[in-house]
């Protein structure tokens, strides 16, 4: 027996110990740069973040998901910019070329008040907010938090509960062992597990469907910082477990929503796009045959063209 727990314990440290050991000897392919910065826009609280912004019009401020950053949003910044928007993309705190999250508040509520933040130092009004994903709750707490500076709201892909009595998906065990700290580090220490898995997860993001050259560049470039891979597994810690969908879609938001969902989303299911529609009073729901996970990537066309009618059609 104590044979058998020595070749055990032997194998252990040879998974453990030997890629790190064999990677610091033969480096692994550096990741991509990201593409150049845009323009730095200080939060009242001064964090900066990185603005990508096209176009002249209506504003129209894209808040990408997790992990993303503003470069995810490169297919659809033209696309409204040629349709007469000024287009604003930015980086989450901690994600992209925006600063670090100085502090461990990783909670949605924290972007959301750096999605106001944003809008006061930019000095919109009427904005037409488009949240992806994740995205898509920092708008809804944004505009609960503060509405005076935003007109309507559009919901891409967002996630959370699909029903009355339903919770948000939890974190998996097996996710939560994938982010420790621990974990996080070996994996930096081992780049080929990284990029396995975001292989993986962006095969199910685009529902097995053709991806852009740029997007796992893209992907790694981002991960690529320390400080991205502890926001990521804060915020995905930090998305409530115990709320309702009424905290999710404020049943009150006296605010025009438009909701776009692809109906092969495997990310967030057409469920929860349904859901959101029926608790959030006067919502329009647009299914996108056929989409996933990607719109703003797969179907940046009809977004802006959808984006871009509801932002000169609804008012407060």
């Amino acid at each position: 027996m104590k044979r058998i727990l020595g070749v055990l314990l032997g194998l252990v440290v040879a998974v453990v110990v030997l890629p790190p050991l064999w990677f610091a000897v033969f480096p692994y392919e550096p990741a991509p740069e990201l593409p150049p910065a845009g323009k730095r826009v200080l939060l009242p609280g001064g964090i900066g973040v990185n603005v990508i912004e096209a176009g002249e019009g209506p504003a129209v401020v894209l808040i990408h998901g997790l992990p993303g950053s503003a470069y995810d949003w490169r297919t659809l910044v033209p696309e409204l910019a040629e349709r007469g928007r000024r287009a604003i993309a930015y980086g989450r705190v901690g994600y992209g070329r925006s600063d670090p999250r100085p502090d461990d508040d990783f909670t949605p509520e924290a972007t959301a008040r750096e999605l106001n933040g944003l809008l006061e130092a930019l000095e919109l009004e009427d904005t037409t907010l488009v949240g992806w994903s994740y995205g898509g709750l920092t708008a809804l707490l944004a505009a609960e938090q503060d509405p005076t500076r935003i007109g309507r709201i559009v919901l891409v892909g967002t996630g959370g509960p699909d029903s009355p009595d339903a919770k948000p998906p939890e974190l998996p065990f097996l996710m939560t062992v994938l982010n420790s700290e621990p974990v996080l580090r070996w994996r930096v220490a081992v780049p080929p597990t990284g990029v396995a898995l975001m292989t993986a997860l962006s095969d199910m993001a685009f529902s097995g469907g053709p991806q852009p050259d740029w997007w796992l560049d893209g992907l790694r470039g981002n991960f690529d910082r320390w400080e991205t891979l502890l926001a990521y597994r804060g915020e995905m810690a930090g998305i409530p477990s115990d709320t309702n969908g009424a905290e999710f879609a404020p049943g009150a938001l006296a605010l025009p929503v438009l909701i776009l969902h692809g109906d092969d989303d495997r990310l967030a299911p057409i469920a929860i796009g349904r859901y959101l529609h029926s608790i959030i009073p006067g919502s329009t729901l647009v299914e996108i045959p056929d989409g996933s996970h990607m719109l703003p990537i797969t179907h940046a066309p009809e977004l802006a063209d959808r984006i871009a009618a509801f932002s000169v059609s609804t008012t407060r």
